[in-house]
């Protein structure tokens, strides 16, 4: 550098470390019009910063197709490259391309390619054949084979289907070939594609395989084929494995074949696997059938006891096929069974008919009523409670709703389960009772149970209650708790109100949290006010220490507000990606990325005046 770029350098250093002082001070986040002139000189001069940062950096795609390129590690790159295709021209998929040809490892290579290979060019795809021919792991060369047929024909299809099946024979990875085959089926003939069932047939060595060698591939099979397969599938000695294997059989199955399948399912000795196979068979049976194998699912069930760890799986399966009464045989045993911790009115509330729900309720509860404090339920009634509020009848739902407010403190995980609970109920209480869970909760309390409450309070709250609701939000102390507590309350408030949490949110020290609330609550601002606060959003995002925090906040930013500001953003973003030291956390800032850069020179080229270019360098 020259002496004079060193005083540049300098003074732009100077310049920055004034602008990150006067933040410091709040001299750059009030959205209002200062008097001082020397806070106007500050703000202008923070200004004309992000503008140069804007003007001289903003990355392209050439950009981020670079730094994929230099990614460490052979997966991650890998990714990167792929997740760039859709947004490249010819030159730079050639570049991606040439980049995945210099991976060491095969499969990272191979998703390479199959990324590439529906946009490339005949030369492309002959050299990614070339090379996939010289893999060394039959599984990659299956992969890689499998993924370029679509894209070949003639002789070089042909010599690609054969490599492939004889990759395919020479894997014995059940999972992946069975994977590929259904892949590869639709651009097979019949005489090769028995080549390759028979290879996944040597390939499976234990019931799993088994069973999803018969499920994964009916429709390829011949009409004869279906017989054996249903023996074969009697033969799993695992009840919930062969109960899985028949319903997926049944969903495929000839109708003269489904009464194979359904004695199978009724051989099934385990009460709880015997009931899930004939729940699940049911809906594939013609309707005149069904009836009888309901009935038979039920009498299973009743009969399976609670220790049966299938029984509440099997339970899942028959309920939504029976009538009321068939469900309140369910309510009546399953009431008897103590060992069932309450668990199972929650899941049969969506299904009884309501008086015979209220009646399970009442006895469940007892010798408390609907509307009183609940202090002694059983562990699962605790939880489950509050899931039956809303299929209650409607004269119900607010007594339901106020008992399940009130377990608040049996809850074995605390606030957070509570205010999880009361998305179910809040909308059922009187604005009396709103008041009154609003005064029950503490604002030093755990922060972020405090925001869940106020996020599901809310849109049920009038005028006056979100007051109080701000108020509350506003007092608590650990700013980790307020930022996403006014992230919750933004979207429900007036315009005044508003105003009021924008200027709360301004007071936050933290520059993670402030950039992170002040972009999620920006577009509740006045419109008038919003360029500002972007700025406010860029110069704090801009101050974040983490890098991975400081590129996310102004992606961010980028993808909220897409003005003045955007073009700075991406630029100091793409500067914190590349100072990343974790490649997983550069892709995933590379994903967030991608789209809005495309869409900002999109937007560039297609606005700028025609002797105007687009900035092509990323440097900041």
């Amino acid at each position: 550098m020259t002496l004079a770029e060193i005083d540049v350098a300098r003074l732009l250093l100077r310049a920055r470390q004034l602008c990150a002082a006067a933040y410091a001070e709040g001299w750059l986040t009030s959205p209002v019009v200062v008097d001082s002139p020397l806070r106007q000189a500050v703000r202008g001069l923070a200004d004309l910063l992000g503008g140069q940062d804007g003007r001289r950096g903003v990355p392209t795609v050439d950009d981020l197709v670079s730094f994929a390129c230099a990614v460490s590690d052979d997966g991650h790159r890998a990714s990167a490259l792929s997740r760039l295709v859709p947004y490249a021209d010819e030159k730079q998929l050639s570049t991606l391309l040439a980049a995945g040809h210099a991976i060491d490892e095969e499969y990272q290579r191979c998703r390479v390619f199959t990324a590439v290979a529906p946009r490339a060019s005949a030369g492309q795809l002959a050299g990614m054949v070339a090379a996939v021919h010289g893999w060394t792991l039959a599984r990659d060369r299956m992969f890689g084979f499998v993924s370029l047929v679509p894209y070949l024909s003639g002789a070089d299809r042909a010599a690609a289907v054969d490599a492939a099946l004889d990759a395919i024979e020479k894997n014995d990875w059940f999972y992946f070939v069975s994977e590929t085959i259904g892949q590869f089926a639709p651009h097979l003939t019949a005489a090769e594609l028995d080549r390759a069932l028979a290879a996944a047939a040597r390939a499976a060595t234990d019931e799993q395989d088994r069973s999803n060698l018969l499920t994964r591939f009916p429709s390829l099979r011949p009409t004869t084929w279906w017989a054996e397969a249903v023996s074969r599938a009697a033969t799993i000695k695992d009840g919930n494995l062969r109960a899985v294997t028949l319903r997926d059989l049944a969903k495929q199955a000839p109708v003269e074949h489904l009464d194979a399948v359904l004695a199978a399912a009724h051989a099934i000795r385990n009460g709880g696997a015997r009931t899930r196979a004939l729940a699940e068979i049911a809906p594939h049976l013609p309707e005149t059938r069904r009836p009888e194998v309901i009935e038979a699912a039920l009498a299973a069930l009743l009969a399976t006891p609670v220790r049966d760890e299938l029984r509440h799986l099997a339970r899942g399966a028959l309920l939504p096929l029976l009538n009321h009464d068939q469900v309140a045989t369910i309510i009546d045993s399953d009431s008897r069974k103590r060992n069932e911790g309450g668990t199972w009115l929650a899941a049969v509330a969506p299904y009884a008919a309501p008086e015979h729900l209220v009646a399970a309720v009442t006895a469940a509860i007892a010798p408390h009523q609907l509307g009183d404090p609940l202090p002694d339920l059983p562990m699962g009634m605790r939880h489950g409670f509050p899931r039956i509020v809303e299929h209650l009848p409607a004269g119900h739902r607010n007594l339901a709703a106020l008992s399940a407010v009130s377990i608040r403190d049996q809850i074995g995980v605390g606030e957070h389960l509570w205010a999880q609970n009361l998305a179910l109920v809040a909308g059922y209480l009187t604005p009396t009772q709103l008041d009154q869970v609003l005064a029950s909760i503490d604002p030093n309390g755990p922060p972020v149970a405090l925001s869940i409450a106020i996020e599901h309070l809310a849109p049920h709250l009038d005028h006056d209650q979100l007051d109080t609701a701000l108020t509350t939000v506003l007092a608590i102390d650990d700013e980790e708790g307020r930022g996403p507590a006014m992230t919750a309350i933004a979207t429900h408030l007036t315009d005044d109100q508003a105003e009021r949490l924008v200027a709360a949110v301004l007071n936050l020290q933290d520059p993670r949290i402030l950039a992170e609330t002040l972009t999620a609550v920006l577009l509740y601002a006045p419109a008038e006010q919003q360029p500002l606060l972007a700025q406010t959003i860029l110069t704090a995002a801009s101050t974040i220490e983490d890098p991975e925090d400081r590129a996310g906040r102004l992606l961010a930013l980028a993808a909220a507000y897409p003005g003045t500001h955007r073009g700075t953003a991406l630029a100091r973003a793409f500067t914190a990606m590349t100072a990343l030291p974790d490649a997983t956390a550069q892709l995933r800032m590379l994903d967030l990325m991608t789209s809005l850069v495309a869409t900002e020179h999109h937007d560039a080229t297609t606005t700028s005046p025609p002797d105007q270019q687009a900035p092509d360098s990323a440097t900041t």
